[in-house]
Order: structure tokens, then C-alpha cells, then sequence
């Protein structure tokens, strides 16, 4: 798999990072969905941008086009004389050149979903994405809490059967919302489409669903919805972080017996080596709960 390209030297070039890297999370498996939903994205965020610019004063406008430098005196001209105009026109070329401009963003789009489709899907694979997480985080949260118990794969399975499938509250909540029950055939379907993006999904359930028990009644799509996303600096480098850190985890980690690592290097969608001047920080995976524990000691391997 390849690195997911990125920049992160600015706020912008941070906030077009978090649209490619929650693409790349939602449709791991749809390369075409995966580009339709970045341009989708990158066209909210152009846009507002556009609006936010559209909302400033006439001398800060003014200071910006010349900042900018347009390429000739013509440009500058009809820059100086409607900068909003320009600005918007600026912004969305910017935004959508990665995607061949604003004509290979709308080719994109052209036999995408539509927006309502966008929204059931993204709603759809939530519960791939946070099941995903927390199966990373258990496997972690065993190997650091319980070495002696041997973390694997399918401990981690058997755990959230035991506790969130055993859950009549929980899939009493998952049926209203359209989800399936936690059970093996879920779990298993959940880890075939979203191995590649492990990481991704187990920094999403660090960052979001592990501060809301309430996160389901929300809606998944709201966070996306109210550009820009990972608008404080602080909720992306924490993500980042923690998808770099899980990274190293299971491309590294071996069950017991086991040759290959959990997800072989090759074939996760890895974030670039160095994103920030920190590196990759050792960080703590959650600590196991007492119904997690007593799952654990039920474990039987298959015979």
C-alpha cells in the first residue's frame, strides 16, 4: 500500500491533510469513492474558506491579494477591483489542483453519490470504523495490561462479543441507528474491509467516540459536515499521533506463534515517516476494563 501524501507545514495544508486522511478511512476499499470524497471535501472547505474571506474587512482583503502576488498586473488588477470574487476563484483552483482543478475534481464527482448517498454511506461504514478501532486498542491494551495472556486477534474478537455483543442496551441502540449486532460476522466483516486503515480507525476512537458515549445519536457525518475539519490544530496532531504510534503497533506486533505481523507492512496505508518534528511518541493504549478482564479469562482457542 502507499504512503497517504500529506503536508502539515501550515494550518491549511493541515486541514487538507485531515480531508485525505478521513477519505482514505472511510473507503479504503473504493479508490474511485475515496477521490469523490476528497473532492467533495476539499469543494466544502474551498468554499468556505471563500465565505470567510467574503466576510473580512475591504483593506484586510485588499492585504491578502497582495500577499498572494498574483501571477500578472491583469490579475492584480481584477484582484484589487473584487477580491471576493477572485479569492473564491483562487481557493477552489488551489484546492482542487491535486485532483486535476476544478474540472478533475468535478469529473470526481461526476458519477459519485449524491450528497444524501455520501451521508448514508459514511453513516453505513461507522460502525466498520469504530469496531476496527477497538480491536486494535484491545489487542494493545492486552499486550501492554496482560503480556502473559498472549494478545491476538481473535482474543480481541472474542472480548467484544463478550461485552459489547452480550449488550442488550448497546444493540438495542445499534439497531436503531441501522447497525448491525456485534458479533463475529460483523467483527470479522468490519476487520476485511478496514485492516488497511487499522490505524486511522484507532486514532478516530481515540480522538472521538471514546469522549461520547452519546456519539451514535449524533451522527457520524456531523464532524465532517462543519468545515474545517479538525479545525483546532491540537485535535489533529493528536490524531496523527496516535495512527503514527498504532501504526508502528501492528506492523510490528506478532501473536504468539505467528510469523507475519498483524498487518503487514505492505499492506496498510501508512501516514508519511515524519510528520511532525517529534517523531513517533510511545503512547498508552486504554486501560482494560473489569468486563473486558473477565472476557479475556473466558478465552478458549479454537481447537
Amino acid at each position: 500500500m502507499p504512503t497517504i501524501e500529506i503536508e502539515t507545514d501550515d494550518l491549511i495544508q493541515r486541514h487538507l491533510a485531515a480531508l485525505r486522511i478521513m477519505s482514505y478511512m472511510i473507503f479504503p476499499d473504493d479508490p474511485e469513492l475515496r477521490e469523490a470524497s476528497e473532492a467533495t471535501f476539499r469543494t466544502k472547505i474551498a468554499d468556505w474558506y471563500a465565505k470567510v474571506f467574503a466576510n473580512l474587512k475591504k483593506e484586510a482583503q485588499i492585504q491578502f491579494v497582495n500577499e498572494c502576488r498574483p501571477k500578472s498586473r491583469q490579475e492584480l488588477r481584477r484582484a484589487l477591483a473584487d477580491p471576493t470574487s477572485w479569492l473564491r476563484k483562487f481557493v477552489f483552483d488551489e484546492f482542487l489542483r491535486p485532483l486535476g482543478g476544478v474540472i478533475g475534481g468535478a469529473l470526481a464527482l461526476t458519477n459519485s453519490l449524491s450528497a444524501m448517498e455520501f451521508n448514508k454511506e459514511f453513516r453505513r461504514r461507522w460502525f466498520g470504523i469504530h469496531y476496527t478501532g477497538k480491536l486494535i486498542f484491545l489487542i494493545g491494551s492486552i499486550s501492554e495490561q496482560r503480556p502473559r495472556a498472549g494478545a491476538s486477534l481473535n482474543k480481541a474478537l472474542h472480548v467484544l462479543r463478550e461485552t459489547d455483543g452480550k449488550s442488550e442496551a448497546l444493540t438495542a441502540l445499534l439497531k436503531e441507528h441501522g447497525y448491525p449486532a456485534v458479533n463475529d460476522s460483523s467483527l470479522k466483516a468490519a476487520w476485511r474491509v478496514f485492516r488497511p486503515v487499522a490505524h486511522l480507525c484507532a486514532a478516530y476512537v481515540a480522538t472521538e467516540t471514546l469522549c461520547d458515549e452519546n456519539f451514535i445519536p449524533r451522527g457520524f457525518t456531523e464532524y465532517w459536515n462543519i468545515p474545517p475539519v479538525f479545525h483546532e490544530d491540537f485535535v489533529f496532531e493528536t490524531f496523527c499521533a496516535f495512527a503514527k504510534f498504532a501504526e508502528s503497533f501492528v506492523t510490528s506486533f506478532r501473536s504468539q506463534g505467528q510469523r507475519e505481523a498483524l498487518i503487514p507492512r505492505g499492506e496498510i496505508y501508512a501516514l508519511p515517516e515524519k510528520m511532525f518534528d517529534y517523531g513517533v511518541l510511545p503512547l498508552p493504549w486504554m486501560k482494560l476494563l473489569d468486563d473486558e478482564v473477565r472476557a479475556l479469562e473466558t478465552y478458549r482457542a479454537p481447537i
